[in-house]
């Protein structure tokens, strides 16, 4: 069970919270039965992510044979069995997707292209430079998507700017450091990484986490964000900039890269993204509440 529990790798579930992003920002994290759905969505999303890794690891396990780290995981080692992971990545791919269906047909739709997406990426997509990582981006766009459609939320531009510029961020940080990781033997692991240099990826890498700060600077500042929530946002940049500052200094002083390790292993890390989330929550929800007394006992008096 242990090496079931690895091959489906529920730690990397995190990255599927995304889909909560529209339901919060939207003020209806409140809303129960939006909430329901959203987290229906999110347990689907994370089924179908775990049968895409176990397909990913069949496809790459003569690959992952030469990784000093993945060749500890179950199906290159030889501790599960080629042909069950098949058949529970089968199982894990089809079953969610019915699931979808009874939500509605538009989260369908978008399972499904995920699912064809990172089959292909697999296959095709993970050989080709920059484009690689751009697939990683778009599945974060995705998972936004699916928690969009299931609430019936319209997705605003600044927060795909946003998750666009951070998961861009995050996976070219990933290129890096397999690079500096695998040394020389990089690209019999991931072909693609013999057409990167440690030198270019710092550039990008710094463009990229420039780019982060930026927009959601003038996301805070904008003023659909100020119409909504107050000036609130404002002061969370400086806990952003920490968090960016602090992820790059993982990448360059610590040698690592892996995005999700960070964030549940590094402590200052994870703790700036909590306080991040409660300062949001509260800018979103406490402050917006108060405005709307404020409102009502204006309306009222007058």
């Amino acid at each position: 069970m242990r090496d079931i529990f690895s091959l489906i790798r529920i730690k990397h579930w995190i990255k599927n919270f995304f889909v909560f992003a529209p339901l919060i920002f939207s003020q209806n994290l409140l809303n129960f039965p939006l909430f329901l759905k959203t987290l229906i969505t999110f347990l689907l999303l994370s089924i179908i992510s775990s049968g895409l890794y176990i397909l990913n690891d069949i496809f790459d396990l003569e690959n992952d044979l030469e990784h000093p780290i993945k060749r500890n995981r179950p199906i290159p080692s030889g501790r599960v069995n080629k042909n069950f992971a098949l058949i529970l990545s089968i199982i894990f791919l089809t079953v969610p997707l019915f699931f979808s269906f009874l939500l509605t047909y538009k989260l369908s739709l978008i399972f499904i292209f995920y699912i064809f997406l990172n089959f292909f990426y697999s296959l095709i997509i993970k050989k080709i430079l920059i484009i690689d990582v751009f697939i990683i981006a778009i599945n974060f766009i995705l998972r936004v998507f699916s928690g969009s459609v299931v609430a019936l939320i319209s997705v605003s531009n600044w927060l795909i700017l946003c998750t666009l510029f951070l998961s861009l961020f995050l996976g070219f940080a990933k290129r890096r450091f397999e690079m500096i990781l695998l040394g020389d033997n990089a690209h019999k692991h991931r072909e693609v990484l013999s057409s990167y240099s440690i030198n270019i990826l710092d550039k990008i890498i710094l463009i990229l986490a420039t780019s982060t700060i930026i927009s959601y600077s003038l996301y805070s500042v904008s003023d659909e964000t100020i119409n909504k929530f107050g000036n609130g946002f404002i002061y969370t940049i400086p806990i952003v900039l920490y968090g960016i500052l602090r992820y790059l200094y993982l990448i360059y002083e610590k040698k690592e890269g892996e995005p999700t390790k960070l964030v549940l292993e590094d402590f200052p890390l994870f703790l700036t993204i909590l306080i991040w989330v409660i300062f949001s929550i509260f800018i979103i929800y406490v402050i917006w509440y108060n405005q709307l007394k404020k409102l009502y006992f204006e309306v009222e008096h007058w």
